[in-house]
């Protein structure tokens, strides 16, 4: 018998052609039994009933509404249960599976689809098909949104050197990130944060102000080194212009320049 299989993509059922004569034939993979079964076991008791008491038409046109009833109730489930795991399409969810051996295994990724296959619901994980009854979480996108930021936070935490080994040019941009990243996050996110790494990361905050302190005394000090020399350059130039006008007077005088009479 072949199996049976539908598939979610992109929230849309997409039937294949066994699903198909699934829907046309009835089966019910619960209970092995499907129409032609039925039919078969219909036509035997009318071939081996009591001549005497023969099974009236009013009975097995019954006994075929109950079986229909069953089996529609028998689809309806199927179709129930393939709506509830196809909204986890997209999710983020773990699976613990077991092995022959006893040994359980768990996967965590993104259900890319569903597909049923012999009566039963699997999700694709990343190319691979697990059994979804074997599902035991399911990831909000706020907590997995909560954990990356946890790791990208303790990564670069992990990056930068030690306190005392970093600098301004090459460090700065990566600890003032690292500190509005903090400042962005709500209570929930932080509440991922590993306590030491919120501690390293104050540290590499007061020791970059440290430096920048620091760099900006250095610079104070140069600017007034250059106002001193340039204070000291104007006050010599005004000098060697005294010099200079003393000296041409001398060299006048000395060649007989007419100088103003007195009165």
């Amino acid at each position: 018998m072949a199996s049976v299989s539908a598939t979610v993509k992109n929230g849309e059922i997409v039937t294949s052609a066994s699903q198909d004569s699934l829907s046309s034939k009835g089966t019910d993979k619960n209970s092995g039994m499907d129409k032609d079964a039925f039919l078969q076991l219909l036509v035997a008791q009318m071939k081996y009933q009591d001549p005497l008491e023969p099974t009236s038409n009013t009975e097995y046109i019954s006994q075929y509404a109950q079986f229909s009833q069953v089996e529609a109730l028998n689809n309806m489930s199927t179709t129930m249960e393939l709506s509830r795991y196809s909204s986890y399409v997209g999710k983020e969810v773990v699976i613990q599976s077991t092995d022959a051996s006893g040994k359980t295994t768990e996967t965590r990724g993104f259900v890319d689809y569903v597909t049923f296959e012999e009566g039963k619901a699997y999700f694709s994980i990343e190319g691979n098909l697990y059994k979804a009854e074997d599902m035991v979480t399911v990831i909000s996108n706020e907590f997995s949104t909560a954990q990356d930021i946890a790791k990208q936070f303790a990564q670069t935490i992990k990056d930068l050197p030690a306190v005392d080994q970093i600098n301004y040019n090459d460090h700065a941009n990566t600890i003032t990130n690292l500190y509005n990243l903090y400042n962005s996050l709500g209570d929930y996110e932080k509440g991922f944060l590993d306590e030491d790494d919120v501690k390293a990361m104050n540290q590499y905050v007061a020791k970059l102000n440290e430096i920048l302190v620091q760099l900006a005394n250095e610079a104070a000090k140069e600017k007034e080194k250059e106002e001193a020399e340039k204070v000291a350059a104007e006050g010599s130039n005004t000098q060697n212009a005294e010099e200079d006008a003393t000296e041409i007077a001398e060299n006048a005088a000395s060649q007989g320049a007419v100088t103003p009479e007195e009165d």
